[in-house]
């Protein structure tokens, strides 16, 4: 029988390192040692799995981080969710910031998202613990 939403979500909650608000001050970078954000806001759990949510004063600036070329359409584009943003290094790593609100997650518009499987932190080395 397949999981249901919440089950999905709790899944992903119990196996968080990262605490789910900002509780310290904490540095982000890509596994390469990029750094991508100072703190952050919250993490939030959705149906596509955890997410760690930013304020853009807490998002590292280009050219760390930066629109690759095939995603400027996004800006404009009135349909789209979010626009694309990539690490600056060998990760790649996406980050996004959100343009329009979505049924599976409590995203909000004009905040950033990294997936916490993509980073770490000068607190933890891993931010969700693997699959036993």
């Amino acid at each position: 029988m397949a999981k249901t939403s919440e089950e999905i979500r709790q899944g992903y909650r119990e196996r968080l390192i990262l605490p789910e608000f900002c509780e310290e001050e904490i540095t982000f970078s890509t596994k390469g040692g990029l750094k991508v954000a100072q703190n952050y806001v919250r993490v939030v759990i959705g149906d596509r799995g955890p997410y760690i949510e930013f304020d853009g004063s807490m998002m590292t600036t280009s050219p760390d981080i930066y629109i690759p070329h095939d995603q400027l359409w996004r800006i404009k584009n009135v349909m789209c969710f979010y626009i694309e943003y990539r690490t600056n290094d060998k990760h790649y790593v996406k980050v996004y910031k959100q343009k329009k609100l979505v049924k599976y997650a409590d995203y909000q518009v004009g905040l950033w998202y990294v997936s916490p499987f993509e980073l770490t932190s000068d607190k933890y080395p891993e931010l969700v613990r693997k699959l036993k």
